[in-house]
């Protein structure tokens, strides 16, 4: 009797021309495929490939970057205040 044969399934993100992320599923399981997706989504997390689609979205005047960008960086050094003041108090205490 014969060998049973793996099929061999590829999962690819690429325009012509360009290499994109690849995953490759060797198995004929559904199990094995779910495993490529697990990997592949990874992989595409990993990369920013999402979060730089979403910023392309809609188009952000430079100005609203700007804005977001200082809310961002004071919401980040209040929260680190906040982190100093807890654990500052805690130290005092000892």
């Amino acid at each position: 009797m014969g060998k049973k044969q793996n099929k061999v399934t590829t999962m690819a993100n690429t325009r012509p021309g360009e290499e994109g992320l690849k995953v490759t599923v060797r198995g004929t399981g559904p199990h094995d495929f779910m495993k490529a997706l697990r990997l592949f989504k990874r992989k595409v997390a990993d990369s920013g490939i999402m979060e730089d689609l979403r910023d392309k979205q809609y188009y952000t005047k430079p100005s609203a970057k700007r804005r977001e960008a200082k809310k961002a960086a004071k919401a980040r050094w209040l929260k680190a205040q906040r982190e100093m003041d807890i654990f500052g108090d805690l130290k005092r205490k000892r």
